[in-house]
C-alpha cells in the first residue's frame, strides 16, 4: 500500500511539473540549449541570467548581486513578451567589413505578482532564475500573450 501511494504521489508530481521550464545550468555552467520563455495553459514562464561581478570580493555579495541581476533579466523578458521590445540597431562598415555593431533594446510595462520559482548558481558565481506569471491574472488585466509561444 505504501509503495502504491508513493508511486501515485510521484506520478502526480511528474504531471504537475510537466509544463515547467527545465534547468539551464549543467555541470556548473550554462547549458548548451534551453528555453528563455514558455507559455503553457496556466503560466508564462521566463528565465533570467545574472553574471557575478569579479570586483566583489565576497562570495555572498557576488551571489546576491548576480541573483538580483537574474531577477531583473527575467522581468525584462516578461515585459518583452507582454508589451514588445523597442530595438535600435547600428552597424559600422569600413571597406566592406563590419567593424562595429550595436543593438540596444528596451521594453516598458508594469509586471505584478511574478513568482520566483527557482534559483541556481553557477560555478563562477553567476545565477539563473525561473519565474512565472499566472495566465488567469494576465487575462484579467488584458495582457494574455496568446499566440506568442
Amino acid at each position: 500500500m505504501k509503495k502504491l501511494l508513493a508511486l501515485c504521489t510521484a506520478a502526480l508530481f511528474a504531471c504537475a511539473c510537466a509544463g515547467t521550464m527545465k534547468s539551464a545550468v549543467k555541470d556548473g555552467a550554462i547549458a548548451p540549449s534551453f528555453n528563455d520563455t514558455l507559455l503553457d495553459n496556466n503560466y508564462l514562464w521566463v528565465r533570467g541570467f545574472g553574471a557575478a561581478n569579479p570586483n566583489h570580493t565576497s562570495d555572498s555579495q557576488r551571489r546576491i548581486m548576480s541573483r538580483e541581476a537574474a531577477i531583473a533579466h527575467a522581468y525584462q523578458r516578461a515585459t518583452e513578451v507582454l508589451y514588445g521590445a523597442n530595438l535600435e540597431s547600428n552597424v559600422q562598415v569600413v571597406d566592406a567589413v563590419s567593424v562595429g555593431s550595436t543593438i540596444d533594446s528596451s521594453a516598458e510595462g508594469v509586471i505584478r505578482q511574478m513568482e520566483l520559482i527557482s534559483t541556481e548558481y553557477m560555478e563562477d558565481g553567476g545565477c539563473a532564475v525561473i519565474m512565472r506569471l499566472d495566465r488567469a491574472r494576465l487575462k484579467a488585466a488584458g495582457l494574455d500573450p496568446e499566440g506568442k509561444k
